[in-house]
């Protein structure tokens, strides 16, 4: 009876038209519709990062807080001087390896710079280092601000390391040998957490758009496992008040109706990778990681489907929509429509970026195109996979409360 129903599942997908272009076709064609909006916008000459322009401000910080973020500095900026026209500060000397252009500079010019857009952003530096940015939102390059959070986040964890083996050397825990002072010094210059790419041209602000397609494309499978839970309760459909004449667990009947869903929209996002890689957008060398978290997202998006169906009784045509609606909903919160409505929800309602799978996904595939550790990757992983699993939870819930006095 499964291999039977499992059977008849993949060819009602495959062989009905009207499935086989939105399972298929449509994917493919938003790809390259996509695409062909995007093409213009990957001229490097368009899209090259330039170093972020950065006061900093020292004020009561210790002596050796300030020797180490100058140490530092030293190794991922080169000083500038404020233009005489209040245009962008201006470096000393050749940017061209830098990921930023600084100034030191007192609390109150550091607000004055920053309101006359002199610099992107001041940072305080002390126990903890801050970072304050105006018009984040209508920055000619959106890059700028993730750039300088994650050359921020990774000083701080080298910070946070080098004191933690101070205490275990002036503890006694460990004896460090005659080299070890300079084996330090250099991983904590050298170390950005950024890839080396980072420095020259970058397309990061274009391929968000194709982040969040994907992100979309990964929950879009939610309308059809809504239609396969419909075809499992006896109330919804005709065909499963039949279903349910045979002598067959529920469950098996379940996983039978979902495996096609699964393997069929496993091996699309697989196909719509490769084919942007044929289309020339580059989503970087980490595919093994890239496969598994879009994986992972058609995962979430086939069970937030067999969720809502399983608990909203609603009529077929109200489930549609919402199975279309919803992941466009996501999609456009994610930026895929605007990259601006992806910053605004960031920076005004960060808790629906938090649980919006699209946007989880699409994050996923950012951290791993520009940075070059995988801590991020991993967070947003056990997120989504929290995510899966509430979905999981919720669809065990819905399938079990049905009971039919008569049939």
């Amino acid at each position: 009876m499964f291999k039977h129903i499992t059977k008849y599942k993949t060819l009602a997908l495959v062989k009905e038209q009207s499935s086989l272009f939105w399972t298929l076709f449509f994917p493919l064609v938003l790809v390259t519709v996509f695409h062909l909006a995007m093409s213009g916008m990957f001229s490097s000459d368009t899209y090259r990062f330039d170093p972020v322009t950065v006061a900093v401000v020292t004020g009561d910080a210790k002596q050796q807080e300030i020797e180490a973020f100058d140490t530092f500095l030293n190794y991922v900026g080169v000083p500038g001087t404020p233009d005489e026209d209040d245009g962008p500060l201006k470096a000393d000397t050749d940017p061209r390896n830098a990921y930023i252009i600084y100034i030191k500079a007192e609390p109150e010019e550091a607000r004055v710079l920053l309101d006359k857009n002199q610099v992107y952003a001041f940072v305080e530096v002390g126990e903890t280092v801050t970072m304050t940015a105006k018009n984040i939102l209508n920055s000619s390059n959106s890059l700028n601000g993730s750039v300088l959070r994650a050359i921020l986040e990774r000083y701080t964890q080298i910070k946070n390391t080098m004191s933690s083996i101070e205490n275990l050397v002036t503890t006694g825990a460990i004896r460090p040998g005659p080299d070890f002072e300079e084996r330090i010094r250099k991983a904590f210059e050298s170390d950005t957490g950024l890839q080396e790419e980072d420095q020259g041209t970058k397309k990061g602000d274009v391929l968000i758009y194709f982040f969040a397609l994907l992100g979309y494309l990964s929950i879009f499978p939610m309308v059809g496992s809504m239609s396969s839970v419909a075809e499992l309760e006896a109330n919804q459909s005709s065909r499963a008040a039949r279903s349910w004449l045979a002598p067959y667990p529920k469950w098996k009947r379940f996983f039978a109706e979902i495996l096609p869903i699964v393997v069929l929209y496993s091996i699309l996002i697989v196909i719509i990778y490769y084919y942007l890689g044929v289309l020339g957008v580059d989503l970087g060398p980490r595919t093994g990681y890239i496969l598994v978290l879009l994986l992972l997202g058609i995962l979430t998006g086939i069970f937030m489907g067999t969720a809502v169906g399983s608990l909203f009784k609603g009529s077929t045509g109200i489930k549609t929509a919402l199975g279309i609606g919803l992941p466009l909903a996501l999609g456009f919160f994610s930026g895929m429509m605007a990259s601006e409505i992806r910053k605004l929800v960031k920076n005004s309602i960060p808790f629906l970026q938090k649980i919006n799978p699209v946007s989880l996904v699409a994050e996923g595939l950012y951290s791993l195109y520009n940075y070059s550790t995988l801590d991020r990757y991993f967070d947003i992983v056990i997120r989504l996979s929290i995510f899966l699993a509430i979905a999981i939870v919720l669809t065990i819930i819905g399938l079990r409360r049905s009971n039919y006095e008569s049939i």
